[in-house]
């Protein structure tokens, strides 16, 4: 059910920028699949999908995400790029830093980025990212639902007894609430920017703002993707987006995996 906008006061009206337009709705099983509906229907670059809460949010590789009422960010954002499709992955990381950069106006200093798209505060999970391509009967692109989930006004009690080893949100690193609409704004602000460098530029333009945020860099993970386990240094992305891993013969290129950083969490 879609009721009065909160965030009307933030969409620009520009076609093809992002915030061009924005839908708001109280409750939905999942902002992703709500503009994949806008899509299919001729939905334009920029334009918003925001819900109050869901009930089926996802993440990366299909995981729930924790989605209470009142309180966060939830957020799908349509991109129509002309690009490649094994290039719809290094979005989730314009994308990063665009949220990093928004959160950093209220948190200097705390946050940081886990590659490939979570978003830290004080080395706890504040938010997350997912770049899924939709593409024709062709395999072609058709467009990109960039989901982004960031916990702004959460409690610790709001948080399940079992992640509150592992995820915060801006509240509590700062101490204090903050401005769902105002931090929506900068987040929207900056993506549009960034979104359009990375079109003009290409992504390598990107990489200096990524590893200012890198929380991985100079240290010792495991990347586990399916059976594969690989441990080494960070020693940053590259012009593709991929992790640059330093294992025992040399520099490894990863594409994809969970990457657990040693004495973190997991």
């Amino acid at each position: 059910m879609q009721s009065g906008n909160p965030y009307r006061s933030i969409e620009n009206g520009v076609p093809g920028r992002i915030g061009c337009r924005i839908h708001y709705f109280d409750e939905l099983d999942s902002t992703q699949e709500a503009a994949r509906t806008f899509a299919a229907g001729g939905g334009p670059q920029g334009l918003v999908v925001i819900a109050e809460r869901q009930t089926a949010g996802r993440g990366r590789m299909g995981r729930s995400w924790h989605s209470p009422a009142g309180l966060n960010l939830y957020c799908t954002i349509i991109l129509r790029p002309r690009i490649p499709l094994g290039e719809v992955p290094r979005l989730s990381l314009v994308a990063g830093i665009a949220a990093a950069e928004a959160i950093e106006r209220q948190a200097a200093g705390l946050v940081s980025l886990k590659w490939p798209n979570d978003v830290w505060l004080k080395g706890r999970k504040a938010g997350g990212i997912i770049a899924e391509a939709v593409t024709n009967s062709r395999q072609e692109l058709e467009c990109v639902l960039l989901g982004i989930g960031i916990n702004i006004n959460l409690a610790i009690e709001d948080i399940p007894a079992e992640l509150r080893t592992k995820a915060t949100s801006l509240r509590i690193a700062v101490g204090h609430p903050c401005d769902r609409i105002e931090i929506a704004n900068s987040l929207f602000t900056l993506l549009d920017y960034r979104y359009m460098e990375v079109v003009t530029h290409g992504f390598d333009a990107m990489r200096p703002q990524w590893e200012r945020f890198s929380a991985l860099t100079g240290k010792r993970v495991t990347v586990v993707d399916g059976p594969r386990r690989e441990s080494g240094i960070v020693r940053g992305i590259d012009s593709d987006g991929a992790l640059v891993l330093e294992v025992g013969d040399g520099p490894r290129r990863i594409l994809a995996g969970d990457v657990s950083i040693e004495g973190a969490y997991e």
